[in-house]
């Protein structure tokens, strides 16, 4: 049976200044090569935003200027891991994510016994093993 997969990354700091697609809003090469890797693989993006919580890519959010906190992780953790119950594997890719952020995927996927896949590191490091990672994956779960 194949498993539900779900690619994951933080959101980013520099915004378009219009409401759009969670994948379109953010300025940021790391989620825009994130979105399109997982529409041509048909993987689920979800991007964790400060204010949103887990928010799918193609769910159109107005901009906001919200810092992820620890206090924030406590809060949006209920909102995450109801998000997350509907995946059996969660892929985060965690690089130029803030630690908190990090944090609140890691405690989720805890919470909810889901295997968590961490890849990447500071600018951009890793990104191209993407589809390598979610092909492995994909292959593996049929």
């Amino acid at each position: 049976m194949r498993k539900s997969v779900v690619l994951v990354t933080a959101c980013g700091n520099k915004k378009e200044e219009e409401p759009l697609p969670a994948g379109r809003l953010y300025k940021s090469s790391r989620i825009r090569h994130l979105y399109r890797k997982s529409k041509e693989l048909g993987v689920p993006l979800y991007i964790l935003s400060a204010k949103y919580g887990l928010v799918n890519s193609d769910t159109i959010i107005e901009p906001y200027d919200q810092i992820m906190t620890m206090d924030r992780v406590h809060e949006l953790l209920p909102q995450v891991k109801r998000v997350l119950k509907e995946f059996d594997i969660v892929v985060f890719y965690q690089g130029g994510a803030r630690k908190e952020y990090r944090i609140l995927i890691e405690m989720a996927c805890k919470d909810l016994g889901i295997p968590l896949v961490k890849y990447g590191y500071k600018n951009m490091g890793d990104i191209k093993e993407t589809e390598k990672i979610l092909r492995n994956i994909l292959e593996g779960s049929r």
